[in-house]
């Protein structure tokens, strides 16, 4: 799964507006910290990139729409 990277980054720069200006060495580490602790939880969980899901969202209308067609070819031999 790829990361977004930018919602990776919005959350950072929230991060980053919480901590004081004078921070510098404090804020370097909390957003590597933060990188980290976000992609170690992204990996955990198990998500799909939106185009995958749309990808498999069309598999499946495909593969239901073939359905009814057989469905309707099975009752036209009965």
């Amino acid at each position: 799964m790829k990361f977004d990277t930018h919602a990776m980054e919005d959350a950072i720069s929230k991060f980053r507006a919480l901590l004081p200006k004078d921070a510098a060495d404090i804020r370097s580490f909390g957003e590597d910290k933060m990188k980290l602790a976000l992609q170690s939880l992204l990996q955990d969980l198990d998500v799909v990139t939106r185009e995958e899901f749309d990808t498999q969202k069309q598999v499946l209308l495909r593969t239901r729409e073939r359905l009814e067609q057989l469905e309707q070819r099975l009752d036209q031999l009965k």
